[in-house]
């Protein structure tokens, strides 16, 4: 995609970024209101230390995906915008990154999941949470890559509607299931659930990276 000048193409449209505004505070509200079955759920089947432990891993998780994809967003729509290469090929450039920062962060917490689980009181299933870690870094790359091109829907799909109806679903299955590392692998799947809505719209808009090759110079 060629740049394009101030009020015109992506990043001008008023009226577009106008509707994708409402769009995302209806994703909130979606979101928000999916959250309430689950938290039924975890309250009422797991009881309130398994969803104080599922809480405070899900703090370190959620923050480190965060930390491994600062200022990529930005930097992204920015490289979309001012370059002439093929826009396929920089977003990849930039999941590739943001998958092996997510991965190294991954394995660091595996195998010190002190962070994640203060108490000590852990399973072995419950540390396969940093799984999600590239994902959701992942996720956050191609979202803000549909974002570059006003689908905004994507987000919702993928973050209001996929991801906390599955987390409250899986729950309520582990419940029944009796699992006792439940909540950790509802939010796992609800991850990659999220994960996979958002590469579909992705690569209907952007296709498969043809002729791309991973140049580290370029990423750095």
């Amino acid at each position: 995609m060629n740049a394009t000048p101030a009020g015109e193409g992506p990043g001008g449209d008023l009226a577009t970024l106008a509707r994708g505004g409402r769009t995302n505070f209806l994703g909130f509200l979606l979101r928000l209101a999916a959250r309430l079955p689950f938290l039924f759920i975890a309250g009422r089947f797991y009881g309130a230390d398994a969803l104080g432990r599922f809480a405070s891993a899900l703090v370190v998780v959620e923050l480190v995906a965060m930390l491994c994809t600062i200022g990529e967003k930005r930097g992204l729509a920015q490289r979309l915008s001012e370059s002439d290469d093929d826009p396929g090929h920089l977003v990849f450039d930039s999941l590739t990154v943001a998958f092996v920062m997510g991965s190294l962060a991954a394995l660091v917490l595996w195998l010190v999941p002190a962070p994640m689980f203060p108490s000590g009181i852990y399973t072995d299933a419950d540390r396969f949470i940093v799984l999600a870690i590239p994902a959701l870094a992942v996720t956050e790359i191609l979202l803000a890559a549909q974002a570059y091109r006003y689908d905004i829907a994507a987000t919702v799909r993928a973050r209001a509607i996929v991801e906390p109806w599955t987390i409250s679903i899986m729950a309520g299955v582990f419940a029944l299931a009796a699992v006792t590392s439940g909540l950790s692998l509802a939010y796992l799947i609800s991850i990659y659930a999220a994960l996979i809505t958002a590469a579909w719209p992705f690569l209907r808009s952007y296709g498969l990276p043809r002729g791309w090759k991973p140049a580290p110079g370029r990423m750095y």
